[in-house]
């Protein structure tokens, strides 16, 4: 199952063209799960309240998973590969996404601790690929605090051996051609 994460809110989003062009270039053949942000109820743990978090806690230290905010980690460890398509926001992910995945990077469901305290993947994936654009200039890689943070737990918790970044910068400048970097980006 390719699981693809979209965290584009606007309608039109140059994002989530470059996404659809992607998995149209991709051509997978196995079972396509979306997963629409803008359509979910996705809060951050520690605004929901301390019930929820003394809940989550809880179920995460008695690995009892089945509370439906657990439905998130269940599916992208089940998933084959992953698609995440989210514009760059203030050097960023949008907020949904990053709220997303603190309910995605579970213990117990899409990752554990091992005897020696390191990380082991409980995920099926082998590729993820992430998908931005931005109206500017492409950020220093130091400053791509989006990317990077989806790499980072792709690499530490999950341990996806392939990791792919297609991003398409500068739609918003003077004289872009719009189609022509979204293509470029492929």
């Amino acid at each position: 199952m390719l699981l693809f994460v979209d965290a584009c809110l606007r309608d039109g989003s140059r994002t989530e063209r470059l996404a659809r062009m992607w998995l149209e270039r991709r051509a997978y053949e196995g079972e396509l799960r979306t997963v629409s942000l803008a359509e979910l109820d996705v809060n951050p743990l520690e605004a929901v309240g301390p019930n929820t978090i003394s809940a989550y806690s809880a179920a995460v230290a008695g690995g009892i998973y089945d509370h439906p905010m657990f439905e998130y980690a269940k599916a992208f460890a089940r998933a084959d590969e992953v698609l995440i398509a989210a514009p760059f926001w203030n050097y960023g992910l949008p907020a949904l996404l990053d709220c997303y995945l603190e309910l995605v990077c579970t213990q117990g469901l899409t990752f554990d601790v091992d005897e020696t305290g390191a990380y082991v993947s409980l995920c099926r994936a082998r590729r993820l690929t992430f998908v931005s654009t931005a109206g500017g200039a492409a950020p220093d890689p130091c400053d791509d605090h989006a990317y990077g943070k989806v790499r980072t737990l792709a690499t530490r918790f999950w341990h996806i051996p392939q990791i792919e970044y297609v991003a398409a910068w500068g739609l918003d400048g003077p004289g872009a051609d719009v189609e022509a970097l979204l293509a470029d980006a492929l």
